[in-house]
């Protein structure tokens, strides 16, 4: 998955938005009043964004599966227009991996493990826990009785839980028993906090008591890096390095129950 589909995905709300904002139906009085939201969300996060030199390209990067969380108030201000905030959790994934067939002439065909060094690979997962501070507009649009459409645009000030500056990888393998070579190593610089922006667009089912049920399609971006990082392989008598970035990508379903708070 592109970054770029993203982007498409958010051209192609935001212009249905112009369209039922700028263009909208016949305003019905708001039955989704003042309420307090409820949200889980599975996502699918972007991979990471990598730039390489060199002979050949090693290092990947695929998107993964993650989850949010929020707790939101909604107040109606006019015309089935409102505003949404409150405080949420994210775990964002910073995923890479390579499998690299060694060149027999390298340092890690030589000495007492060479047979165990053919090809070497790594496989590395962090996950990025942050608390998130949501603020949105939305618009809602009568279907019928029961059912309303809902647009949202809004923001995020996003702040990392268990921050660490600066993030070291290394991947080091024995030759023999006096001797170690290094394969790969990165060193990443990680901001603590960054904001982020979405738009989501979805059904609402009105339940009993004025609650109410949401299905959200969601598209999630930032334009600020959360990390970037350099890394660069080494003794494969060939050159491979390159640099690595972070954003807080992804596209999602989105399920609130809201609760009205005036009945």
């Amino acid at each position: 998955m592109k970054t770029k589909h993203l982007k498409r995905g958010f051209i192609f709300l935001l212009n249905l938005v112009l369209f039922h904002v700028g263009y909208g139906q016949k305003i019905h009085p708001t039955i989704v009043d003042n309420q307090i939201k409820f949200s889980l969300s599975p996502v699918l996060y972007d991979n990471l964004s990598i730039s390489h030199w060199g002979e050949k390209e090693l290092l990947k990067s695929s998107p993964k599966f993650s989850g949010a969380a929020s707790i939101k108030y909604y107040k109606h201000i006019k015309n089935n227009i409102g505003i949404n905030i409150g405080v949420g959790f994210t775990v964002a994934p910073f995923n890479m991996h390579y499998n690299i067939d060694v060149p027999e002439n390298s340092i890690f065909q030589t000495g007492t493990y060479q047979e165990k060094n053919e090809q070497l690979d790594l496989k590395y997962d962090k996950y990025i826990s942050m608390w998130n501070i949501p603020l949105s507009v939305e618009k809602l649009i009568k279907r019928n009785e029961k059912q309303y459409y809902s647009i949202e645009l809004g923001a995020k000030l996003n702040r990392v839980i268990d921050y660490d500056k600066e993030i070291t990888v290394n991947d080091v393998y024995t030759i023999d028993e006096t001797t170690e070579a290094t394969l790969f190593d990165l060193k990443m610089v990680n901001k603590k906090t960054i904001f982020s922006y979405f738009i989501k667009a979805g059904l609402i089912n009105i339940m009993s008591h004025k609650n109410t049920f949401q299905v959200n399609g969601v598209v999630h971006f930032s334009f600020t890096k959360l990390g970037t990082a350099s890394y660069e392989f080494h003794h494969l008598n060939y050159e491979s390095r390159g640099q690595l970035s972070q954003k807080v990508n992804y596209i999602g379903l989105e399920l609130i129950y809201g609760i009205s708070l005036f009945k």
